[in-house]
């Protein structure tokens, strides 16, 4: 089953949801205090450990980031450099960030610029969320934002659409408002709600949710919000007729029994939860990683490295032996068949032959230790290799090496193939460098090269 937890301000919202089938089941539904996480969810993450095979967290709305930027159409890691410039130059260097690229706009003088929708979350905050799995047995394979977590819900649910829509979720303390066209987010607000004794039918929180559109009209005049969907604990009929009548906006009843059963039955329904449920961390755009977690992937990468250049040693080994012996029974067999002075003729030939071959052997075979050393220093971090081999062809040695790169992103994968591919062709080991696949898979990039041997 896969746990969800939106790290939403004073309260933590929790769902647990089946996947039997591909069908979405909501099997629990919690919220609490943050500071009774180790306490009320400690308990039940233990008596629940044992039937969640994975853990998906988003952050608190207030510790993340999203803004789309228009940049100079540049390549790679140009791209990427101008766009990290522009996120440190408005949010400060404390954030890890993802991009998506929308595509291209014409700018004045007919110049090509990329639109570009980032998010981004403090690497404090991740680390923080990190720590909190430290003792439990599944670490969460899914970092993102609420407003990240939510588009995918929307999206699934076919809500998101070139007009702008705004998403309320009305929660006692804090309810969260956020605003998207299509699937960009343009706006996202944490706003106190009373409780309800003090704002009985909800007027105060109405006015915040309306000032907030009137903002937005502000920041983009050419622009009305015409559709809004509320959800949460917090909402009231008179509240939802009151903004529909300021407005004018048409209300969009939030349905998830679309995709999700169970629903009907549960007392909470947190979207932000629902979105996670939905996201594929494999192909999701805003998925994040803290870099403690980085750091230890490097490890086992690197590890994984160091056995597959020993298991390659090794087999190469082994052919050797295994050659050499074969050889030399051969020549036992042959020894025993000659008699007399042709014997001796013979063996005396054969001991020539045994120190051609031995000498053959000595002066054709290549450096082993020094070729497998430098196949090591060419593999750059990020880099797992799955398959190495050699062979012997027309007095050639051709090798074939099968790989996976994994970088921060889908640029950062690809970046990480051309630099292998690079160091092999720059080696004074390698000729003949070629790339015969290469294949994107989410943020990963397999690939394979076959080269030559310079012997």
């Amino acid at each position: 089953m896969l746990l969800c937890m939106d790290f939403g301000s004073d309260k933590v919202k929790v769902m647990v949801v089946d996947r039997a089938r591909k069908e979405f089941k909501v099997v629990v539904s919690l919220e609490f205090n943050l500071a009774d996480m180790p306490t009320i969810f400690g308990e039940y993450l233990k008596s629940a450990s044992a039937d969640i095979d994975e853990i998906r967290v988003s952050g608190a709305l207030e510790n993340t980031f999203h803004k789309v930027f228009t940049i100079p159409d540049l390549k790679g890691a140009l791209l990427r450099s101008a766009l990290e410039t522009e996120v440190v130059k408005t949010f400060g260097s404390d954030y890890q960030f993802k991009q998506l690229d929308l595509g291209e706009i014409l700018g004045h003088a007919n110049r090509v610029s990329r639109k570009m929708m980032t998010a981004g979350i403090k690497r404090s905050t991740l680390e923080e969320l990190a720590n909190m799995f430290g003792s439990s047995r599944t670490k969460p394979k899914l970092y993102t934002s609420y407003p990240a977590a939510l588009q995918t819900l929307l999206d699934g649910l076919g809500d998101l659409t070139d007009d702008p829509l705004g998403f309320m979720e009305l929660d006692y303390p804090k309810s969260r408002i956020t605003i998207f066209k299509g699937k960009e987010v343009r706006l996202t607000r944490e706003v106190d709600a009373l409780e309800e004794s003090k704002d009985p039918d909800r007027s105060a929180l109405a006015m915040e949710i309306y000032r907030t559109i009137l903002f937005y009209n502000d920041s983009f005049p050419d622009e009305r919000i015409s559709r809004l969907i509320f959800a949460g604990n917090s909402t009231t009929p008179e509240m939802v007729e009151n903004l529909k009548r300021k407005t004018g906006a048409d209300i969009i009843p939030f349905i998830p029994e679309k995709i999700f059963q169970g629903i009907e039955e549960i007392p909470y329904v947190h979207p932000g939860c629902l979105g996670l449920a939905l996201a594929d961390p494999d192909h999701f755009s805003y998925g994040f990683i803290p870099l403690s977690v980085q750091d230890k992937n490097k490890a086992k990468k690197m590890m994984s490295l160091c056995f597959s250049v020993s298991l390659g040693v090794f087999l190469i080994f082994a052919s050797i032996v295994s050659k050499l012996s074969l050889d030399l029974k051969n020549t036992n067999l042959y020894q025993g068949g000659l008699k007399g002075e042709i014997k001796q003729k013979e063996d005396q030939l054969k001991e020539l032959g045994s120190e051609f071959i031995a000498h053959s052997i000595e002066t054709s075979q290549p450096p082993w230790p020094q070729i497998l050393m430098e196949q090591a220093a060419v593999v750059p971090l990020g880099v797992t290799l799955k398959t190495l081999s050699l062979k012997k062809i027309k007095n050639k040695w051709n090798g074939e090496i099968t790989a996976v790169a994994d970088g921060s992103d889908e640029i950062q994968s690809l970046l990480l193939v051309e630099e292998m591919q690079n160091n092999f062709a720059r080696s004074p080991f390698f000729e003949n460098v070629k790339m015969t696949k290469r294949e994107l898979q989410g943020t990963l990039v397999s690939f394979v090269i076959i080269y030559q041997l310079k012997i």
